[in-house]
């Protein structure tokens, strides 16, 4: 067993294991069969403690065995304590954190939240099945996880891709005919009117996305130009990419919704009546794309999904 600190190195062979002690980066690659950070080297670490796991990584043996305890995060924020001069982390930037270097985690649990719940001394015996529950992750001072080492290089690379952040990618059109005039589709699900777009499908790309939704939203053929504005949200954990977009082959095709189960109304408008009719957020959109083509706009709370 590999430890950097000496406590728990020196706990370790009093329980048999053989003790590696010392800076990890001192250490042979693969050359321990479990790494012990469990005295709040990786909150210590702040910064560098991406590069810590790394290390740790780089010394277990396949399929090994990295065992690590951090301070929590959120818990501390709860309860109006100061995390001076060490790194806290929330359950999910832990996993995620231990994902990133190809570890998989095993066991996620905030020792001693079930105790706390219950009244109970934080020092009596711990509940493990109730520690791990995903509602008591942040009602402990510190999180414990157990992550095995990858064996294959598949496996890493699955570990890693699944330690990602998802986001959720729509796309939509700011279609306009010779005339200069507006294709706005109403949303019988939202309720108002807004420019054609919606969610990118499965490998596909985002300009392909808006030119399929421009179909099947008001039925016109679309030929998508430049980006106009990326719109960053949260809640959903989002970007809406909007396109210019003329029809296809020039003209004014008349409008007819494909997809009517999700659309009840297309028209092709004036850009002031386009402005009058669109929900606020979608206004934002048209209004921004227009005065500053091609910048990226954050609005967490008022830039939803088109």
């Amino acid at each position: 067993m590999a430890a950097p600190s000496p406590p728990v190195a020196a706990a370790a062979g009093a329980r048999g294991f053989v003790p590696l002690e010392g800076p990890l980066r001192t250490l042979p690659d693969g050359g321990a069969d479990t790494v012990a950070l469990l005295d709040d080297e990786l909150s210590a670490a702040g910064e560098h403690a991406e590069g810590l796991l790394a290390e740790a990584a780089r010394v277990l043996r396949p399929g090994g065995l990295l065992l690590v305890s951090a301070r929590n995060r959120v818990h501390a924020a709860a309860a109006g304590e100061e995390l001076a001069g060490v790194r806290g982390f929330s359950a999910d930037e832990l996993e995620r954190a231990l994902g990133h270097r190809g570890l998989a985690v095993e066991l996620l649990c905030a020792p001693g939240a079930a105790a706390a719940l219950a009244g109970r001394p934080a020092a009596g015996p711990a509940d493990l099945a109730l520690d791990r529950s995903p509602g008591l992750l942040d009602a402990a001072p510190r999180l414990l996880a157990v992550a095995r080492a990858w064996r294959a290089e598949s496996d890493r690379s699955a570990a890693f891709f699944t330690s990602l952040p998802r986001k959720i990618v729509a796309a939509a059109v700011l279609c306009r005919d010779d005339e200069g005039r507006v294709l706005v589709v109403h949303d019988s699900f939202k309720g108002h009117w807004t420019i054609p777009g919606g969610v990118v499908d499965a490998d596909e790309d985002p300009a392909s996305g808006a030119v399929r939704e421009a179909w099947e939203e008001a039925g016109v053929r679309v030929d998508a130009g430049p980006l106009l504005g990326l719109f960053a949200g949260t809640w959903p954990d989002r970007l809406v990419l909007v396109f210019g977009a003329r029809p296809a082959g020039g003209g004014t095709p008349a409008p007819a919704p494909v997809h009517t189960h999700e659309i009840d109304g297309a028209a092709w408008v004036d850009l002031d009546e386009a402005l009058r009719r669109v929900a606020g957020y979608v206004r934002l959109q048209i209004t921004r794309c227009l005065e500053r083509p091609g910048c990226v706009w954050s609005d967490p709370g008022g830039t939803r999904a088109t």
